[in-house]
């Protein structure tokens, strides 16, 4: 039978099962919805739940999604896969044996991922009598009192008696309207794969609980941490077919151009962008009261984020060893690359002996490795809440140093479109905090930074120039060598023009020289740079070679070598051919002197005669005035270019 393709105007809440093997997950489920979470021939056979199911019931326009988790303690990695993304969770105690081991495990987990709440069914209430469903009861909300579910309701239940199930559907209900919406505007769609399996007819399909923004049919979409492309197809939330989906809902994806081969529990899907996977993270870390042991730097760990699981090693803490019942700020370096953003929640286990033990929020995955020494000041990273954005922008584009950060680099780092970080820049950008520099697009340095650069300029140009009479300047490559280390060398013209600007420098013919015309010449630089210019002004077409005005000048050869190259850069000498040096007021005014011919156009040997040329002169002079656009060639001849008005 086709599927009915509808606009969804209903609002959606992820409830998440937890608790101990055998307390009646799957059939308090099936109670609540009529659908058997049990799928796998396997599952039915031994009566355990051993993969994740998924069901969901609708009143009004509230739809409750369900995810069904194993409770076996060798399955835990796919109880917290299912639990990524879960809005709230459904702790479920057997009322005949009370709280178990592994439901302190899975509270621990479903709390370390940030679920603010939920309900507690209090199952199998037919197998005791009243007296110890009241003490079981109580024994569960002393359990829950420190921790955030301390309020969560307690419903006796049983499913095979029938008592309770309304009650505890109008509780779950009542607790689903507690919940705020998931963000949309400015993500990505974003959905972590708990499911891959293949269709006939339609090929690949993932499921999982979209987590972000909002995809439609026909969208192109990557899948991370590869990041191959595909498209979708068909989308659908429990068997209805959708043209569009949002974040907060369970949702199926037909892929079209990836076969089933290429995708696995843990991958995810999302929008296209400058998203980058990474292979070294940076958690505010908590190591649980219940730990076996401190952690510390070189321990071994597996890190489970969303659905994904990584083998993975503490590469920096910033208190070692950190005590049980503690927390820090760590990088964890990952055996393969995860795509994670601030604020993604982790929770860590240990390979050996298999124990839940640690847990934490994503503070930056695209953070350089820090150094041992420096490691306690990992504690003072900023947070990760959208109102402290502004104060981790500004971090995160003070360490980047003179490199920067442009804004793609800044959306892809924090998971949102460029527009969505646009405010926050503003706010940076109008306190002075940073500066946008003239690139495309703009790459946003920290305002200290460009202070820095424009001391360590100011020094440099002294420390070159010191003790020289006379110098051309310093090639501006070489200066900002000097300056930028090689992650900003790419920007070296946009700091040089940034650092003339503000008056620390001036550039000239590729040359840096300090600021005023002649501060970079000593008293008798200055004096001596008089007499050249006068010499060669005094000597018109019949200049001297600098080798020559030495001689004369009774100079060092060097220091009037310099002289020239500075006069050169400053347009006061002109070189003629690659080689005839001639003052540029004995060029202006030969030009005079051909605007006032009274002539429209004139030959070389006309020209030769009317200034007393030699030929080997006479041509590159003319090919300056056609270059000053006071002539212009025509054959043989010159036409001149007259003035208007």
């Amino acid at each position: 039978m086709p599927w009915t393709v509808y606009d969804d105007p209903m609002r959606h809440i992820v409830w998440g099962t937890a608790g101990h093997i055998d307390h009646g997950k799957t059939s308090l489920i099936k109670a609540l919805t009529g659908t058997d979470c049990d799928r796998l021939p396997e599952e039915r056979a031994r009566g355990i739940t051993i993969d994740l199911g998924f069901a969901q019931l609708s009143d009004d326009d509230l739809q409750l999604h369900f995810v069904d988790v194993p409770g076996h303690e060798r399955l835990v990695h796919t109880m917290i896969a299912g639990a990524s993304g879960i809005d709230l969770a459904l702790l479920v105690v057997a009322a005949d044996e009370g709280v178990m081991p592994q439901t302190r495990e899975h509270l621990e987990v479903i709390r370390l991922m940030g679920v603010p709440g939920g309900a507690v069914a209090l199952t199998k209430v037919d197998l005791v009598d009243d007296e110890l469903v009241e003490l079981v009861a109580e024994e569960v909300r002393d359990f829950l009192a420190p921790t955030t579910f301390s309020n969560a309701p307690v419903v006796p239940v049983s499913v095979k008696a029938g008592t309770g199930i309304a009650e505890l559907r109008n509780a779950l209900l009542a607790q689903a309207q507690t919940v705020g919406p998931r963000q949309i505007e400015g993500r990505p769609f974003r959905e972590p794969v708990d499911r891959v399996f293949s269709l006939t007819g339609a090929g690949t399909v993932i499921t999982g609980t979209s987590q972000w923004g909002v995809l439609e049919v026909g969208s192109e979409v990557t899948i991370y941490p590869h990041g191959t492309g595909a498209r979708v197809r068909r989308l659908h939330v429990h068997g209805a077919e959708r043209q569009k989906v949002e974040a907060g809902e369970r949702v199926a994806i037909n892929l079209v151009g990836l076969a089933r081969e290429a995708l696995a529990r843990g991958d995810q899907v999302l929008t296209p962008g400058p998203w980058s996977p990474t292979r070294l993270v940076t958690v505010d870390l908590e190591l649980l009261s219940s730990a076996p042991g401190p952690l510390d730097e070189g321990d071994e760990i597996e890190v489970h984020a969303l659905a994904a699981r990584v083998s993975a090693r503490i590469d920096r803490l910033a208190v070692r060893p950190l005590s049980p019942g503690t927390r820090a700020v760590a990088q964890i370096s990952l055996r393969e690359p995860m795509l994670l953003f601030p604020g993604d929640r982790l929770v860590l286990r240990r390979p050996s002996p298999v124990n839940t033990f640690s847990g934490g929020t994503v503070l930056d995955a695209q953070l350089r490795r820090w150094r041992r020494r420096d490691s306690a000041e990992l504690g003072r990273l900023p947070d990760v809440r959208r109102s402290d954005w502004p104060k981790l922008l500004a971090s995160w584009i003070e360490r980047e140093g003179l490199a920067g950060l442009s804004l793609p680099a800044i959306s892809g780092r924090l998971g949102v479109f460029d527009g969505t970080v646009e405010a926050p820049i503003g706010r940076l950008l109008d306190d002075g905090t940073v500066k946008a520099l003239a690139t495309q697009p703009p790459t946003f340095v920290a305002s200290s930074v460009l202070d820095e650069l424009a001391r360590n300029a100011a020094g440099e140009l002294q420390r070159r120039f010191a003790g020289e009479e006379v110098s051309a300047g310093i090639p501006a490559r070489d200066f900002a060598g000097k300056l930028l280390p090689q992650s900003a060398l790419a920007l070296a013209d946009v700091y040089l023009e940034e650092l003339r600007s503000c008056g620390v420098l001036e550039l000239t013919e590729g040359r840096v020289v300090p600021p005023g015309s002649d501060d970079h010449m000593t008293r008798a630089g200055k004096e001596l740079t008089r007499k050249v210019e006068a010499l060669y002004q005094q000597d018109g077409f019949d200049a001297s070679s600098p080798a020559d005005a030495a001689g004369r000048l009774q100079a060092k050869p060097a220091a009037i070598e310099s002289i020239c190259r500075y006069l050169l850069q400053r347009r006061r000498l002109v070189r003629l051919d690659g080689k005839y040096l001639i003052h540029r007021t004995v060029l202006d005014e030969m030009a005079q002197r051909v605007h006032d011919w009274e002539v429209d156009d004139f030959g070389v040997g006309d020209f030769k005669e009317r200034f007393g040329l030699t030929r080997k002169l006479a041509i590159p002079a003319l090919e300056w005035l056609d270059s000053e656009r006071v002539t212009v060639r025509q054959g043989n001849r010159r036409k001149i270019i007259r003035r208007k008005g």
